[in-house]
């Protein structure tokens, strides 16, 4: 049976699967909050374990991901590994009395992700998916302005991102080679897994989508390898609100940044004014993370922190609340992933079918 909620008097012991590219952004939040402890480390490279043994001090550190589920003492297992193995790997941890907490997106078919919720069904298991967008501080402070009524009723949302070669950091390349291999059935790597995170961050805005349209493209940046762009995706929510998304790529561009290098923009438009968040992965443009123009001014925040590590550094205090019992809302569960996978999915399919608006159930 999974660890019995909430969790209190002693810290929340971690186990960690998977130790690639994303564990450089996820793993220094629990090593620095006073409430976390992790316990054990899997991965099926031994280097990646050694790069981590002195920061983990006494957590056990395995390459067999059966001996990690039959160790004691473990409250949840934080899933790192590729989308394609998010079905295999979350279930078998499921089973193995666990809670759970995986990466975006949940899955990588809509099949997989049933499993997932019926596996932590059974065996009444928390199940979450970490997208840091929704904890990211300005997009935070963003919604909370347009929830307080300040700017009258919101009557758009328009997304940008724009992908490059240059700037951020150096990324593994076993971090791309899983990537590549699913853009061969349309799940690239600027629609399916970064666009994820502005549906995630809409659904959390204004609630359900209710349909979709996908305009998808290609550009070949190297020979026999093409990315998913450019890409339009529009939607309507539930409640009437219209959404646009569009992604560019423009390789010989520099973006600054600690972590991954694409400039992003999300602007909320009200009766009244609106509001618009000026970067999240990157900083390419020296302006305040967000501005709001009402009346004929515009108002800036210059110091809510907005690295891109805020989000992942949030997030976990997030989880840290939902264990110790300190909040009813799990931002993300399961059922909420698999709306963002189910309208997600339903943008590809548009674009593939010629471009017809999908409607979802």
């Amino acid at each position: 049976m999974p660890a019995a909620l909430p969790i209190r008097n002693r810290p929340i012991r971690i186990a960690v699967v998977g130790l690639g590219q994303i564990a450089e952004l996820m793993l220094p939040p629990y090593l620095a909050h006073p409430d976390v402890e992790i316990v054990a480390a899997c991965d099926s490279n031994a280097e990646r374990l050694d790069r981590w043994r002195p920061a983990f001090g006494g957590a056990a550190m395995t390459t067999s991901l059966d001996e990690l589920l039959a160790m004691p003492d473990v409250d949840i297992v934080d899933v790192l590994v590729p989308t394609p193995l998010h079905g295999d790997v979350g279930v078998r941890v499921l089973e193995a009395g666990h809670h759970l907490q995986l990466q975006k997106p949940i899955a990588r078919t809509l099949e997989d992700c049933d499993r997932l919720l019926a596996a932590a069904t059974a065996n009444g298991a928390l199940l979450r998916v970490l997208e840091d967008y929704v904890f990211f501080p300005p997009l935070v402070r963003l919604r909370e302005i347009v929830r307080s009524g300040e700017l009258g009723d919101a009557v758009g949302l328009h997304m940008k991102v724009v992908n490059t070669g240059r700037g951020g950091w150096d990324v593994l390349p076993t971090a791309y080679e899983w990537q590549l291999e699913q853009t061969k059935d349309g799940r690239g790597m600027l629609v399916f897994d970064h666009a994820w995170h502005q549906l995630a961050v809409a659904t959390w805005f204004f609630g359900p989508i209710r349909s979709i349209v996908g305009w998808i493209g290609e550009t070949e940046v190297v020979p026999g390898f093409a990315l998913d762009a450019p890409a339009t995706l529009a939607w309507e929510h539930h409640n009437g609100l219209r959404a646009t998304l569009d992604i560019t790529l423009a390789v010989d561009t520099y973006w600054k940044s600690d972590f991954y290098s694409c400039d992003e923009r999300v602007e909320v438009t009200c009766a009244r004014g609106s509001v618009r968040c000026n970067r999240i992965s990157a900083a390419g443009r020296q302006e305040p993370s967000l501005e709001i123009y009402k009346d004929g001014e515009v108002r800036s925040f210059h110091t809510l922190a907005d690295g891109g590590d805020a989000g992942f550094i949030a997030s976990t205090q997030h989880m840290v609340h939902v264990l110790r019992g300190e909040t009813s809302e799990v931002v993300m569960d399961g059922a909420s992933a698999r709306h963002v996978l189910v309208a997600l999915l339903a943008g590809l399919d548009s674009s593939a079918d010629g471009v017809h608006l999908r409607h979802l159930d």
